[in-house]
C-alpha cells in the first residue's frame, strides 16, 4: 500500500515541477495596435422632428428619406405631439388609435433602411377629421442602434430613450414635409 502511494506522488511531483518550470522565459512581443476610434459607452443613434399636414392629394400620408442607411437590426420608432401640459410635451409612440365621432383613425408608420413613411389610415372618410388632426402635425423619429436595444428598454418613453442616447432637445433638427 505504501508502495502504492510513493508510485502516485512521484508523477504528480513530477508533472508539477514541469508546468512550475515551463512559465519561465522572456515576455513575447506586443501586438499590434489596432485602429484609432471613439472611446466606448457612447451610443450613436438619430433624432429628428417631422412637421407633416396630411391632405387627400397626398393620400393622409407623408414620406420622407433619412438620408443614411440604417441597418435591418436598428429600431425606428416615432411618436406623435399630442400636446401640452404644465408646459411639457406630450408625445404619444406610434401607431396611435383615436376614437372619434366618425369612426376610428389611426397614425402609423413604415420604414424601410433607407426611408420612412407616416401615414393615417381609418374606417370612415379622412376627409371628415377636423384640421387639428390633420395640419401641423409634429411627429419626432427616433433611430436606436441594435447595440443600444435591450428587453428592459421601455420603448414608450421618449425622454427616457433621449436621455439614454445623450440627446438635448435643443439638438434635434426639425424637418417639414
Amino acid at each position: 500500500m505504501v508502495k502504492c502511494k510513493r508510485l502516485v506522488n512521484w508523477p504528480v511531483l513530477a508533472l508539477a515541477t514541469v508546468f512550475l518550470f515551463s512559465c519561465e522565459g522572456p515576455m513575447g512581443p506586443p501586438g499590434l495596435d489596432g485602429l484609432d476610434g471613439q472611446d466606448g459607452g457612447t451610443i450613436l443613434g438619430e433624432v429628428f422632428e417631422v412637421d407633416a399636414t396630411f391632405t387627400a392629394q397626398g393620400e393622409y400620408s407623408v414620406f420622407g428619406e433619412f438620408g443614411f442607411e440604417i441597418f435591418e437590426s436598428d429600431k425606428v420608432l416615432v411618436f406623435r405631439l399630442e400636446g401640452v401640459a404644465n408646459q411639457r410635451d406630450i408625445w404619444r409612440p406610434l401607431p396611435r388609435t383615436v376614437y372619434h365621432t366618425n369612426g376610428i383613425f389611426s397614425y402609423s408608420y413604415d420604414f424601410s433602411s433607407i426611408d420612412f413613411s407616416i401615414y393615417l389610415e381609418g374606417n370612415f372618410d379622412l376627409a371628415g377629421l377636423e384640421p387639428s388632426f390633420l395640419q401641423n402635425q409634429v411627429f419626432r423619429v427616433l433611430i436606436l442602434p441594435a447595440d443600444f436595444i435591450n428587453a428592459r428598454m421601455d420603448f414608450n418613453d421618449m425622454e427616457g430613450l433621449l436621455k439614454m442616447m445623450g440627446v438635448e432637445e435643443a439638438d434635434i433638427p426639425r424637418i417639414t414635409r
